[in-house]
């Protein structure tokens, strides 16, 4: 394991959707597997006295409480120390594997708004600075997009061990 990294377990990290037990479960409503998609949350600054792991379980609760969104699975939290800009605090970082009705496009956008409502603003300060929430989109079915501001699968997700390793915990789907 690499050094100051550290596996963290909390109330949703990690999680997996049993079918059958979920409270809000009716086979007759239940519809196949429409968009599957894999979000990456990090954080490494407080907001409003919630600290990573909290706004981390706020931003669980909020993306599951989404009509159309149902989260699938989570990994554990990882904490490790920031690349890019080194002179920070850790972060904090774990996937989550969701499926949706929502398109990609509506899926980019509510990822903004995430962002925004965990108190993060569009504008950084500097490449790879401080943030409340980060939130990527990973993967999107077997989608590969190039546009100007979005690549499908992301496009470092392979280097990115605060991606890779939270994801190795991650059972697969088929």
């Amino acid at each position: 394991m690499m050094k100051g990294v550290k596996i963290l377990s909390s109330k949703h990290y990690p999680y997996t959707y049993k079918f059958f037990k979920h409270k809000n479960f009716k086979s007759s409503s239940y519809k196949a597997c429409r968009n599957i998609f894999v979000l990456g949350l990090g954080s490494n600054m407080a907001l409003k006295n919630r600290g990573s792991v909290e706004i981390l379980e706020s931003a669980f609760t909020w993306l599951d409480s989404h009509p159309r969104i149902r989260i699938l699975q989570s990994s554990p939290i990882w904490r490790n120390p920031p690349f890019g800009f080194a002179l920070q605090n850790d972060f904090y970082n774990a996937v989550l594997v969701c499926e949706s009705d929502l398109s990609l496009v509506e899926i980019f956008g509510l990822m903004f708004y995430m962002e925004r409502r965990f108190g993060r603003g569009r504008k950084r300060a500097f490449k790879n600075a401080p943030r409340t929430l980060d939130v990527d989109l990973i993967l999107f079915n077997t989608l590969n997009l190039q546009w100007k501001h979005l690549y499908v699968p992301h496009r470092f997700y392979t280097q990115r061990s605060s991606v890779m390793l939270p994801m190795s915990f991650i059972e697969s789907l088929c």
